[in-house]
Formats: structure tokens, C-alpha cells, sequence
């Protein structure tokens, strides 16, 4: 089983709690809480047992969303597909050593980095002169930590202070002993990634109930 099998509810729970959305663990995957603004989603591992009564489930319940990881993203559509079920969404799951990873901020002149701790994880903040210009989330998990949210006020400074803000949130995964980070992006910005230091590891297919 490869080592992203073998986390996959660490970095499921993760990657919904820096979408501030909780979740449990439930059979082989993950399931985050509904709540007001969205419905359940299943996230799990493909191929894998337990998918054929949650995508059966997910079928009865509109707006729910079954997300397969997988590494054979063309025949998990044709599974999903052959199931009624609709594709509406494509992610790419990285992974990094924690170790390999450039933990030194590059900061502008007069900036500031804050880091600050909320309920489902925490956030890193770069500001200049009081005025934030990029931000980003991390949930520390057991063993492994996962980022997300990262932002940056103009997206000329997409490449510099979204390096500033990942290299933070690096630094904050070694102080907590992470050896492994995870993040999900869209597809389109791999290339940027996996020129610091990630590696692509499984793509996140999204399926629901036709509308």
C-alpha cells in the first residue's frame, strides 16, 4: 500500500480542516460533518473496499460527494460513471518531506509574519506595514500536517510570498514533529509545486448524483 493509502484519513481529515470543515472517520475513509453551507462528502481511496455502498449512498443524496483518491483516474471515472454518478471536481494531492522543504521564509522589506492558532488549524499571515498580503492554512495531524488556503493579496506576488507563506507553514510542521506534508491543489498549478520540492502522489476525482 502506498504511504498515501496508508494516511489517507490523516490527510482527508486535514485537507477539510483547512477548509474549516470537520469531519470522522468512517470504514476506510473519511466523511466531513454537513453542515449549512455544504452536504456530506466521502473521501476514500480507489480502488478500495467500501466505495460500492458509498457510492450507492451518494447517489440517493443530492449535493453529497463521494471523492475517490486515486492513481488510475481514467478508469475510476469509468467506475463512478457506470455507478450514474457525474464528475464535479479534479484536485491533485501532493506530498513533501517536511525536511526537504525550504522552511525560511523569503520575506519583503518591512513585513511582518504572525502566526495564529484556531479551532480546525492554524494560519499564517504576512503583512506590510499592518496590511495583510498573504495568508495560509495548516492542520497538524498525526505525524503529517497538511496546508492549504493559500493566498496571496495580488497574484503578481502568487510566486514570492506564496513561497514565504508555504516555507512558514513548513517550519511550522517540523516544530510539530509533521514528517510528511500534504496539500491539494488544482492540477494547472503542479508544475509550480513540484519545482520546490513536491511530489505528485494521486488525483482527486469528485463525483455526485446527476442534477
Amino acid at each position: 500500500m502506498a504511504e498515501w493509502q496508508d494516511a489517507l484519513t490523516g490527510w482527508a481529515a486535514g485537507w477539510l480542516a483547512v477548509q474549516g470543515r470537520t469531519s470522522a472517520v468512517e470504514g476506510n475513509g473519511v466523511v466531513a460533518v454537513p453542515d449549512v453551507e455544504s452536504q456530506a462528502e466521502y473521501i476514500l481511496a480507489w480502488p478500495g473496499t467500501g466505495v460500492d455502498d458509498v457510492a450507492a449512498l451518494v447517489l440517493k443524496q443530492p449535493g453529497a460527494v463521494l471523492t475517490l483518491a486515486t492513481t488510475e483516474p481514467g478508469k475510476a471515472r469509468e467506475y463512478a460513471g457506470a455507478r450514474g454518478l457525474a464528475v464535479v471536481g479534479e484536485a491533485a494531492l501532493l506530498a513533501a518531506r517536511t525536511d526537504d522543504l525550504d522552511s525560511v521564509p523569503a520575506l519583503p522589506e518591512d513585513a511582518q509574519l504572525a502566526e495564529a492558532p484556531l479551532e480546525l488549524y492554524d494560519v499564517v499571515e504576512i503583512s506590510v506595514f499592518d496590511h495583510p498580503v498573504a495568508s495560509g492554512r495548516i492542520s497538524i495531524q498525526e505525524g503529517l500536517a497538511v496546508i492549504g488556503g493559500v493566498r496571496t493579496q495580488s497574484p503578481d506576488d502568487a510566486d514570492h510570498l506564496g513561497a514565504a507563506v508555504v516555507a512558514a507553514l513548513a517550519d511550522e510542521a517540523g516544530v510539530h514533529g509533521a514528517g510528511t506534508l500534504y496539500t491539494v491543489i488544482d492540477p494547472q498549478g503542479v508544475a509550480g509545486y513540484t519545482a520546490s520540492g513536491w511530489a505528485p502522489t494521486a488525483v482527486l476525482l469528485s463525483f455526485g448524483a446527476p442534477s
